[in-house]
């Protein structure tokens, strides 16, 4: 549930102006825009086909094989790419899922 606050990037295919939320305003949205919104929004939006979520740095395949290495090499375990990363991650990915975008 906590995850589902996180910040993340939507390139929306809309146009809206401001969504006030009782965490704060988002927006405006325009078409091709980048534009940073909870996690919770983005997936709702994402499965009504009105964005596309831009994956975080931290998703990245480069960046995850780091990370693994580091892991394997360390004696201790390593920091997490994201406090959240695994919540996040399967929320997203089960959202691309759904719409085909992840294959």
């Amino acid at each position: 549930f906590i995850a589902e606050k996180e910040p993340i990037e939507i390139v929306p295919n809309f146009t809206e102006d401001k969504i006030y939320l009782i965490s704060g305003e988002v927006g405006p949205f325009q078409p091709q825009i980048p534009v940073t919104v909870p996690l919770w929004l983005a997936i709702n939006l994402k499965q009504r086909q009105k964005c596309r979520i831009v994956t975080p740095e931290w998703m990245d395949v480069d960046v995850l094989k780091d990370w693994k290495a580091e892991e394997i090499e360390g004696q201790l375990f390593s920091k997490p790419p994201h406090p959240h990363f695994l919540e996040v991650s399967n929320l997203i990915l089960g959202a691309s899922k759904r719409s085909k975008e992840c294959r």
